[in-house]
């Protein structure tokens, strides 16, 4: 079973964007949490993690964001190919190599993504990455038993991927990007670097003891 969450801000977002591409994915068993919150994503997500850590024939749990469509059908086979390999723990769209802090898009970028901003083309199609991009983010049965976002270093929404990613490097485990088929419904002109982005920033540097490139 695959299951899913999505974080709702707007409902109006989720219903045009997400929705959709959840219809066209989801397989007859698999579960959708929806999941609210004003405070921290961090915290919202770890409720989905310890919900799903238990669960009962568990293949992946799949993190994504109100405004992340997923346009494969054969979505859930793409899952399945690219967990196969046991030391895989998480899978996304695009991510990066050489991290070195939040805007982990200044290392060499690794995958492809289509949005409306344009579209990202990495320095490869797919393969290993330090961190991945949180807007889709498919996790292991391991990820999700081992893995938490880490609730006392960091609020809000940002820096739970790179950090969950992070997580599973050090604990020896692999984390990809790879061709999933979606498109990102994101907001043209967003200013990604607001105070709570460089405050995130700052705190995932501190505790990776992250050096600037």
């Amino acid at each position: 079973m695959i299951a899913y969450a999505c974080c709702v801000g707007s409902r109006a977002t989720f219903a045009r964007c997400a929705a959709p591409g959840l219809r066209r994915a989801m397989e007859p068993d698999s579960v959708l949490a929806e999941v609210t919150t004003e405070h921290s994503i961090h915290e919202a997500y770890n409720e989905v993690l310890a919900h799903f850590a238990g669960a009962d024939g568990l293949e992946a749990l799949v993190l994504l964001h109100e405004d992340t469509e997923l346009l494969d059908p054969r979505f859930a086979e793409h899952v399945r190919r690219v967990l196969a390999d046991p030391d895989v723990a998480i899978a996304g769209v695009v991510g990066a190599r050489g991290v070195h802090r939040l805007e982990w898009w200044a290392g060499p970028v690794v995958g492809r993504l289509d949005e409306t901003r344009g579209t990202v083309v990495g320095v490869a199609p797919a393969g290993d990455v330090d961190a991945l991009d949180g807007l889709l983010l498919v996790l292991s049965p391991w990820a999700v038993r081992e893995l938490r976002c880490d609730t006392a270093t960091f609020t809000g929404f940002h820096a739970y991927d790179v950090d969950l990613c992070l997580q599973a490097r050090a604990a020896g485990r692999r984390v990809v990007a790879h061709p999933f088929a979606v498109f990102h419904h994101a907001t043209t002109g967003k200013d990604r670097l607001d105070a709570g982005f460089m405050a995130a920033d700052a705190a995932l540097q501190r505790k990776w003891g992250l050096a600037p490139a």
